[in-house]
């Protein structure tokens, strides 16, 4: 009897070491979008009514980290699988999308706010960003964490009520402050080289130095 109860937890322990490891080669096999099925407003979230699209071209992407950035920030409601396993937030997601949609929910390293706060999308330095909506400017300030860097920051039509804020962007793009902005189309800048001087979380989930540029909804 007792034999047969450390085979059977034998085989126990080797058919969750399988399943774990091949769950593992899957999420690093994933791709943050599918670039064959999605458009180039593909929509990752929504938070406050508003969806907030790809700031980054699906074929240019190379990973999705939410995480906490403080109190104010509206929790955004991904679209897609969640890589990390996180039960409470696979309640919230929408599952699986046409896009193939896979993102991660990363540690909050100590921060405060909702699970979900604020996006990390993730591209090589500079590669071009978009808006996330459709609204208008309504500033571009410095970015407190990298020289040269600014945050823009965007009232959404679908709720003038939050802001809307894309930060680490290079604004060297089409659209200033006051200029009316179309979600996939108009151009913010490019992403700045931030891991020239952090460390960005979201290189842990990626093959490159993690550099990105950030969403959140102000409420």
């Amino acid at each position: 009897m007792a034999v047969a109860l450390l085979v059977l937890g034998a085989t126990a322990l080797v058919f969750a070491v399988f399943v774990q490891t091949k769950a593992s080669d899957t999420a690093e096999r994933a791709v943050p979008i599918d670039p064959n099925n999605a458009g180039p407003d593909t929509v990752l979230a929504e938070a406050a009514e508003v969806s907030i699209s790809t700031p980054i071209r699906p074929a240019s992407l190379s990973g999705l980290g939410y995480h906490p950035e403080g109190e104010s920030l509206a929790t955004m409601k991904p679209r897609g699988k969640n890589l990390s396993a996180n039960a409470f937030l696979g309640l919230l997601s929408k599952g699986e999308t046409p896009e193939q949609i896979h993102y991660y929910v990363m540690d909050a390293a100590g921060r405060e706010g909702p699970q979900t706060g604020a996006l990390d999308v993730g591209a090589t330095t500079g590669t071009t960003v978009y808006t996330p909506v459709t609204g208008t400017v309504t500033a571009i300030r410095p970015d407190p964490m990298v020289e040269n860097a600014n945050v823009v920051e965007i009232k959404p039509d679908a709720n003038p009520n939050v802001r809307v804020n894309v930060s680490l962007v290079q604004s060297d793009g089409d659209a200033g402050v006051n200029d009316y902005v179309t979600a996939g189309i108009t151009e913010l800048g490019t992403v700045t080289d931030s891991a020239e001087v952090l460390e960005p979380q979201l290189s842990s989930y990626t093959t490159d130095p993690g550099n990105h540029v950030t969403v959140s909804v102000s409420k």
